[in-house]
């Protein structure tokens, strides 16, 4: 390992940054890399700023990557310029228009369908978490059997996005198949977890986006479905149900309630309910 890059990993450490942006932030670098030893450029530690901005287009017009991707590019490249090489650049990148597609949101039946042809208790229980709760992928893989206060019927999600703690209402009928999958499987630390040489790991983010890929082909269901799919369709439920628009965005986890509102514009059938929520808030 490079000293640039131990100190790009310290960096990150010192931050508490998490795995994720981690891996995110690595990867922009070392595309970045192999584009300037494609074009027989200089090494990244003196690239120009004509060259990043020729970089950022090839990204746009050749890869047509989206407008995330390349800010998320844009974000790794700028941490390792500030932090490890300790020099500025100064370019204008021009990012796409973002997508103005709509999701079409699971229905309840969906939910339902999901459930009943996923073929395993353990990631039935899972994708029934993930909805009954609206969680990320990467906080349900990560749930402990002490995170569930049965008594109180909570969830506690343990630095989830932000590196944020918080509280989530579990319903009485999910707390019972939680109890059934405790009983059934008795785990003692992670929820949902899998043995390898002995240690015990939480499962990996792609087991259960393989299980609701099948799960939603055997049920018939032809909209998008991952986990994502399912913390929407909770989001979106629960404005139909009538909770407050505060509260589903401290249910989610939103660090800003103009991320929650957008729930509110995908389901044009709360009408005025809708225009009341934010009213509230304003």
């Amino acid at each position: 390992m490079s000293v640039q890059t131990q100190l790009f990993h310290d960096e990150i450490s010192l931050r508490r940054y998490s795995e994720r942006t981690r891996n995110s932030y690595l990867y922009a670098i070392n595309q970045l890399e192999n584009y300037l030893e494609q074009q027989g450029e200089a090494a990244i530690d003196s690239v120009s700023d004509g060259q990043l901005t020729a970089y950022f287009r090839y990204l746009n017009l050749d890869k047509r990557l989206s407008r995330a991707t390349i800010k998320l590019q844009l974000n790794g490249i700028h941490f390792y310029f500030e932090h490890i090489l300790k020099r500025q650049f100064s370019i204008n990148v021009c990012l796409p228009r973002p997508s103005q597609k709509l999701p079409q949101v699971l229905t309840q039946q969906d939910i339902g369908q999901l459930l009943q042809h996923c073929p395993n208790q353990k990631y039935r229980t899972m994708i029934a978490l993930c909805y009954g709760c609206g969680l990320r992928v990467s906080e349900v893989v990560r749930v402990k059997v002490s995170d569930i206060d049965g008594q109180r019927q909570l969830l506690k999600v343990s630095q989830g996005k932000g590196a944020k703690d918080r509280l989530v209402i579990i319903s009485p009928s999910l707390l019972n198949l939680l109890r059934q999958y405790w009983q059934h499987y008795r785990p003692q630390d992670w929820l949902f977890g899998v043995k390898y040489h002995d240690n015990l790991y939480p499962i990996h983010q792609s087991s259960l986006r393989k299980v609701l890929k099948k799960s939603a082909a055997l049920a018939g269901i032809v909209k998008a479905c991952s986990p994502h799919s399912l913390r929407h369709a909770y989001a979106t439920h629960q404005l139909q149900a009538g909770m407050p628009l505060n509260q589903l965005q401290q249910q989610l986890g939103h660090r800003s309630i103009k991320t929650t509102e957008r729930y509110l514009h995908w389901s044009p059938e709360l009408g005025h309910q809708g225009c009341d929520l934010l009213a509230g808030l304003r």
